[in-house]
């Protein structure tokens, strides 16, 4: 197992190192070629209220984690909305211009409804499995780009304003640069505190003083984005003034938001054993039980608990089926397992966020419908909405 070093870092928001320690863990994850190990400490700095990993990843270390990331699976589903981002890119298109894209994955589908607004496309990609002529942005040319992306890739980020600047510095004069990010103060109404691989916590506050410090003004802001819990945030390569003072407010707001992301983990971990409870109570009379999905949710549901032979977990995604190995259990595929999904008396979903995906899928290849008892969401809100 390969584990990522820690190391000191300041505040990249006001410079400042007054920090508040908050919230610590470790997960392991299991990529393309090697399994490791996350710590993360994630403190609040007292001046500026900027929220940040703090020791915070080896920027080596890091690097070589997202290279070993695993390529999208789309078998299921997209977990974005393509007509959401398009509906912003088609108000900044240039017919004519170059769009680049940073950290996108496998961005077929998108790049090709992108094509009728530029002339040229761009894809920035880390992760070793995914083909793509760029593997950072400081490779991109200087002065070259009319439109940059990037959605849920600055909070992955160990060096924000480093990453920043190299955007800028890619755009043409007046260019724009649109980004999507987890918004911290949406945190007490989700689970995206446990998404240990976000080393920043960002705001529109802190967001906007940061990029201003590199020469990326904002110009827009907005919470309908591709994915639930986001802020968009739009910024144009122009002259920019610095923010002299920061709000002392924003370090109180902030410390409130990731206490209200705590009691969301908290309230998690109750439902949690809950479901242990039922999932041994339906599994303890020899009924046959299904759990879909090798995610995070999941290696917290069997954490120090044992799965009895009755039941089986799925995923669509191939690669996975080794990922569970030390602990124990066999990842199977749902194309292979549709006799014991279409006996199960119990399904319990891991994956929040493909809830209608799944259960149409079970509809149309094992003629099952669950619902009711016989179905339960784990990470989602007592409305049915995901919280991840």
């Amino acid at each position: 197992m390969k584990e990522i070093t820690l190391q000191p870092r300041s505040c990249e928001c006001c410079g400042g190192s007054d920090l508040e320690p908050i919230w610590q863990g470790q997960s392991i994850v299991k990529g393309a070629s090697n399994r490791w190990l996350f710590p993360f400490r994630i403190a609040v700095c007292r001046n500026c209220g900027f929220c940040f990993n703090s020791p915070g990843p080896v920027h080596d270390d890091l690097a070589r984690y997202h290279a070993d990331g695993l390529a999208a699976n789309n078998e299921i589903g997209l977990p974005y909305s393509i007509d959401i981002r398009m509906s912003v890119l088609k108000r900044y298109s240039v017919p004519n211009g170059v769009f680049a894209e940073i950290g996108g994955n496998k961005p077929d589908e998108f790049h090709r409804r992108c094509a009728s607004l530029f002339s040229k496309q761009l894809v920035v990609e880390v992760a070793d499995e995914i083909a793509a002529e760029l593997r950072s942005v400081h490779e991109l040319v200087e002065n070259s780009v009319d439109v940059l992306t990037h959605y849920d890739v600055l909070e992955h980020v160990s060096d924000v304003k480093d990453f920043l600047l190299a955007c800028q510095k890619a755009l043409k004069p007046d260019g724009v640069m649109i980004c999507e990010v987890p918004d911290i103060r949406l945190y007490p109404r989700n689970l995206l505190l446990q998404e240990f691989e976000h080393v920043n916590h960002f705001s529109t506050t802190t967001l906007s003083a940061i990029a201003r410090q590199v020469g990326l003004n904002p110009i827009e802001f907005g919470h309908i984005c591709s994915r639930p819990y986001g802020l968009l945030a739009i910024f144009r390569n122009e002259e920019t003034q610095v923010p002299p003072n920061y709000l002392s407010s924003e370090y109180i707001d902030a410390l409130a938001c990731i206490h209200g992301g705590i009691e969301q983990v908290r309230r998690c971990d109750e439902q949690i054993k809950l479901i242990r409870e039922q999932i041994t109570l339906v599994g303890g009379g020899n009924k046959k039980i299904t759990i879909w999905g090798v995610t995070d949710l999941l290696r917290s549901l069997i954490d120090d608990y044992s799965i009895l032979d009755s039941t089986i977990v799925v995923d669509s995604d191939p690669r996975r089926k080794d990922h569970l190995e030390e602990e124990g259990v066999s990842v199977l595929q749902p194309k292979d397992s549709i006799k014991h999904i279409k006996q199960s008396e119990l399904l319990v979903i891991c994956a929040p966020r493909y809830r209608s995906e799944i259960l149409e899928w079970i509809l149309q290849h094992a003629s099952k419908t669950f619902s009711g008892k016989s179905l339960i969401v784990l990470g989602e809100g007592p409305s049915g909405e995901t919280l991840r």
